[in-house]
C-alpha cells in the first residue's frame, strides 16, 4: 500500500494556512466584525492633526489633568513589595510575564497603587503599559500615573493605542538609551468619553483583546505542532522509517 506523507493539516507552501484556522480565521473574524462596527452619529474637529474627527460630545483633555504623575521613590532593598520592571511586562498587551511576574529592586523604586496605570518611557515603540490591582513598587523607567478625569481601564488602553506609542516614540531623546520625558508625554492629549461609555469601551476592548489573544495563542500552538512535525518529517525520511519513493511520482 502507498503510504502517504500528504500536507499536515492543511498547510500549503507559500500559504497562511495553519490548522484548519490559524491566520485565516483572526483576518476573517477582524474583517467581519469590522464590517459590523457602526461609526457614531456625527464627529467634529478635535483640533490635533493626528486625532482627526472625533465624536460628537466628547471631550479633549491633556493627560496631566487627566492622569497625576506619582513620583513616590523608595528604596526597593528594602522594600517587601513587589517589584515591576520593563523586562516583566508583555510588550502591547500589558500583561506580566508568568516567570518573573514578581522579582526584586537593587536600587531606587517607585512606588504604585492600585488602579494606577505604569507606562514605559524607555523605548517607548515597545509599548509597556501595565494596570496595577496591587500595591508594589516598579523601575523609574516606569511613570506611574494615576487617574483623576478618567477610568484605569480606558487610560490603559488610550496610551497602548497605536497613534499615541507613534507621537510618544517621536519624542524620544538619547541614542542608545532612546526615553520619552513626562513633560512631553503630560502635554498630550487624551480623548474623554463620559464615564460609562469609557466603561463600555473597555469591556468591549477586554472581550474582543481576549478572543483575538485566544486565536492568537491556537496560532503559535499550531505552528510549534507543525514544526515538530517538520523535524520529525526529515529525521523519519533519512533514517529510512518512511518510504517516500513513490511521492513524487505524478
Amino acid at each position: 500500500m502507498k503510504r502517504s506523507v500528504g500536507h499536515a493539516n492543511g498547510l500549503r507552501s507559500g500559504g497562511v494556512r495553519v490548522g484548519g484556522a490559524g491566520m485565516n480565521v483572526l483576518l476573517e473574524t477582524w474583517g467581519e466584525h469590522e464590517r459590523k462596527w457602526k461609526r457614531y452619529p456625527a464627529y467634529r474637529d478635535s483640533g490635533v492633526e493626528w486625532l482627526g474627527a472625533v465624536p460628537e460630545g466628547w471631550d479633549v483633555k491633556r493627560l496631566k489633568y487627566c492622569a497625576a504623575r506619582i513620583n513616590e521613590k523608595v528604596d526597593g532593598r528594602e522594600s517587601d513589595l513587589p517589584y515591576t520592571g520593563l523586562e516583566h511586562i508583555e510588550s502591547w498587551t500589558g500583561r506580566l510575564t508568568p516567570s518573573e511576574e514578581i522579582s526584586t529592586s537593587e536600587g531606587q523604586s517607585s512606588r504604585y497603587e492600585p488602579g494606577d496605570v505604569l507606562f514605559g518611557k524607555l523605548r517607548p515603540y515597545l509599548a509597556k503599559a501595565f494596570r496595577a490591582k496591587e500595591h508594589g513598587i516598579c523601575t523609574g523607567e516606569l511613570l506611574v500615573l494615576r487617574p483623576k478625569d478618567v477610568l484605569q481601564d480606558y487610560l490603559f488602553s488610550y496610551v497602548l493605542a497605536r497613534d499615541f506609542i507613534s507621537i510618544v516614540d517621536s519624542s524620544t531623546y538619547g541614542a542608545k538609551m532612546p526615553r520619552a520625558s513626562w513633560d512631553f508625554i503630560g502635554d498630550l492629549p487624551v480623548l474623554l468619553p463620559s464615564e460609562a461609555e469609557q466603561r463600555t469601551i473597555a469591556a468591549f476592548l477586554d472581550r474582543e483583546t481576549g478572543r483575538i489573544d485566544a486565536l492568537t495563542t491556537k496560532v503559535h500552538e499550531s505552528i510549534s505542532k507543525l514544526r515538530e512535525y517538520r523535524t520529525a518529517l526529515i529525521s523519519a525520511a533519512v533514517t529510512g522509517k518512511i518510504d517516500v519513493r513513490e511521492e513524487l511520482v505524478s
